[in-house]
Order: C-alpha cells, then sequence, then structure tokens
C-alpha cells in the first residue's frame, strides 16, 4: 500500500466508523423512545377509570419492531469497535503472524454470514409485500415497512463487513500483520496480562 492507498483507507475507515457510530446512536434513542412508550402506557393502564383516556399505543408492536432495527443496525458499530464476542483462549497463544491471518479469516466469514442474513432480510421484505403482510394486532402497519428498516441495517452491517474484509486481505497480502490485528484482532482492554 502507498501513502495515498492508506489516506483513502483511513477516509473511508472515519467515514465508516462515523455512519456506525450514528447509526448506534439513532438505534440507542430508538431503545429509549421504546422504553418511555412501554412506561407511559403502563402508567396510563395504572390511572382510575374516570381519568383513564381511551390510548392505545401499540407499544408491543412499536418495540418490537425498533428492537428489530436498533439491533440490526447496532451490529455494524459492534464491528467497528471489535465488541463481537470472540474465544481467543488459544488464538492468544499463537504468533502475530497467524493471529493476523485469524482475523482476516474471521472478518471474511463474519462477511459471508453477514450478506446470507442479508439476502434473506430482504427475501422476507419481498414476501410480506407480495403477500400484503399485517401484524396480529390492532396496529394496522403493513409488515414490510420495519421489515425494510430491520433488512437495511443487516446490509449496511455486511458492507461495513465487506469492506473490513477487503481491507484486512490488503494489509495481509502487504505483510502488514501488526496493524490488521490492531484493526480486527479482539478488543484487548489496558492493562490485560498476556501470556
Amino acid at each position: 500500500m502507498n501513502a495515498a492507498d492508506l489516506s483513502t483507507s483511513g477516509a473511508l475507515n472515519r467515514l465508516i466508523a462515523g455512519l456506525s457510530r450514528w447509526s448506534a446512536r439513532i438505534a440507542g434513542l430508538v431503545i429509549l423512545a421504546s422504553a418511555a412508550l412501554v412506561s407511559t402506557e403502563v402508567l396510563v393502564r395504572n390511572l382510575p377509570d374516570g381519568v383513564r383516556p381511551d390510548l392505545h399505543l401499540h407499544s408491543f408492536d412499536l418495540t418490537n419492531f425498533g428492537f428489530a432495527g436498533a439491533v440490526a443496525f447496532g451490529f455494524s458499530h459492534a464491528l467497528i469497535s471489535r465488541a463481537h464476542i470472540r474465544i481467543d483462549i488459544i488464538y492468544a497463544l499463537f504468533p502475530l503472524w497467524s493471529r493476523a491471518v485469524l482475523d482476516a479469516a474471521a472478518l471474511v466469514l463474519l462477511t459471508v454470514t453477514a450478506s446470507i442474513m442479508a439476502w434473506q432480510a430482504w427475501d422476507v421484505v419481498a414476501e410480506s409485500m407480495r403477500l400484503g403482510a399485517m401484524p396480529n394486532s390492532t396496529l394496522r402497519l403493513p409488515m414490510a415497512v420495519p421489515q425494510l428498516i430491520w433488512a437495511a441495517g443487516i446490509t449496511w452491517f455486511a458492507v461495513v463487513a465487506a469492506l473490513l474484509s477487503a481491507q484486512a486481505m490488503l494489509l495481509l497480502a502487504s505483510g502488514r500483520p501488526a496493524t490488521l490485528h490492531a484493526m480486527a484482532g479482539p478488543f484487548e482492554p489496558e492493562g490485560l496480562v498476556k501470556p
């Protein structure tokens, strides 16, 4: 990689990290809004009969839809932050080059998995649209609407995983295992004693 490749890669990484961070923040706001919605519905249900308004907030459906979208969009931020759980007991004993190869392989396998998930998610959206599927509740929102948000989140996760996989392969090919491990290896907290 030359200097131009590195600056382009750095700009791309900042863009991906920024978009993923903002998608995670929005997902967090959706979860907070879900908590507020459920709390409001519980409070309203417990008001005395004469004071209780005839209010249907559909908190069950809306929070389910919100959580699905929030989790899907949170995957990419977890990947960028290296927050996905990896069992690395034996991995930590390997030399740096071997760990870098395993890091790249993990990203490639994650990309394959995320891509299959995205493909299937869009298949679910298409089927819901074809059937005109509606939830089994009083909320008359077509199922395809929340499923579109969910599928978009999983697709973004697949795109981020693919971009990181491509970068990992370039780092591996250019003989930079330390950079690859720093980008894709398991998160290592400060002060952790390594064998």
